[in-house]
């Protein structure tokens, strides 16, 4: 008998580390705006790793998964690093996501390099950005390559009087600089260039100064939300919507064009998602977002970035199961790994840790039932980024 005991309490000890290993609960901080001027962003943000969470599964690699947020207001990159400090320390996480503008990103790259946290940065796409930290992994895009994309797109539809508006802030500068540069290497000709403070509430001088320079291709980058909107009625005042190809990114997404009137038609974007993609994957995702936010919310470039970070999060934890997490072996191991995300195909560049991903041209349409969407007109597969130097 004392044999037999002995042998069943043997098993129970070799038993116990796996059961510890499986009830241990993992956590993940996310930083997001989730008040203030973005707070649509980080919302969006939440929404991505919940939409996530509800279709995989609260576990991976036999732990439970936690989510801590953080609202960093996207205002003050010095509260972004506190807050990150603070996940790390106090909450113990480990992975960090989120990060609206690149100040907050570059803010935090201190603590992810001291502390070994892989972080997957959402949206902020200053290039530059990937090399302040090798824990970091970009889930949305460098700025530069839809403009770069769109320079060349025009040049091949005949355009060559370019002239770019954007948003007076760095990521604005890096748009006029792309567009720029690849115009004119194309052999377009730049006729101007105008940067709009963020705080703009008239936009009526603006429009007058392109429509005085006469383009045939106007380059946009602005926040999404009240300043597209009022930009894009000032160009329609002025003639422009119709008359001159305009080009943006992120300006116009489905679910923001019911606050456009029906100028926005013909309005093109670059960027690497379709909101109406047919996808298994966006199709899941999609349905979520109906269902548990609202009947019109369609996938963001915010929600998809936030969704394939978390992906990317269980890709690390079950990499590691039944092992301490190691975020450096995490993140080394991700390079050159491909997975179907709703945006499409998706793989991990080993030199950059950028993503290289699809991009699609995209035009603003009046569909018969009166709604206005996306539609897709041409798509780039695989965009590679451009490896750091």
């Amino acid at each position: 008998m004392n044999k037999f005991f002995s042998r069943i309490l043997a098993a129970l000890c070799a038993i116990l580390p796996l059961v510890a290993v499986a009830q241990e609960t993992v956590k993940i901080g996310i930083v997001g705006p989730f008040t203030g001027a973005f707070a649509v962003a980080g919302q969006s943000f939440k929404q991505g790793v919940e939409a996530y969470v509800a279709l995989n599964g609260d576990q991976a690699g036999g732990r439970k998964v936690e989510l801590v947020y953080r609202d960093s207001a996207g205002a003050d990159p010095t509260l972004a690093k506190r807050l990150a400090e603070e996940l790390v320390v106090k909450d113990k996480v480990a992975i960090l996501g989120g990060f609206y503008l690149s100040p907050e990103v570059s803010a935090a790259a201190p603590v992810a390099n001291a502390s070994k946290t892989p972080l997957f940065i959402v949206n902020a796409a200053t290039p530059s950005l990937m090399k302040l930290s090798p824990l970091f992994l970009r889930m949305g895009q460098a700025i530069n390559q839809p403009a770069e994309l769109a320079a060349t797109y025009a040049r091949q539809q005949g355009k060559s009087k370019g002239y770019v508006a954007v948003a007076d802030y760095g990521p604005g500068h890096l748009v006029e600089q792309a567009f720029t540069a690849k115009f004119e290497a194309e052999g377009g000709k730049m006729v101007g260039n105008v940067r709009i403070p963020l705080n703009t509430a008239d936009f009526a001088p603006f429009a007058e100064r392109i429509a005085n320079a006469n383009p045939d291709v106007l380059q946009i980058f602005l926040p999404p939300g009240a300043a597209s909107v009022g930009f894009s009625k000032a160009l329609a005042a002025r003639g422009l919507t119709t008359k001159v190809m305009i080009i943006g990114q992120g300006e116009a997404e489905d679910s923001d064009l019911p606050l456009f009137d029906d100028s926005i038609v013909g309005f093109k974007s670059i960027i690497y998602i379709d909101a109406n993609a047919t996808n298994p994957e966006n199709v899941a995702f999609s349905n979520w977002l109906k269902k548990n936010v609202g009947p019109t919310v369609r996938p963001n470039s915010f929600h998809i970035g936030a969704f394939d970070g978390m992906h990317l999060a269980y890709k690390m934890l079950n990499d590691q199961a039944g092992k301490p997490f190691n975020g450096e072996a995490a993140v080394k191991a991700l390079a050159g790994y491909s997975f179907k995300s709703p945006r499409g195909p998706v793989t991990i560049d080993p030199a950059s840790r950028e993503l290289v991903q699809n991009f699609y041209l995209r035009e603003v349409v009046k569909g018969d039932d009166g709604q206005k969407r996306n539609r897709v007109v041409k798509t780039w597969e695989r965009v590679q980024p451009v490896a750091l130097k």
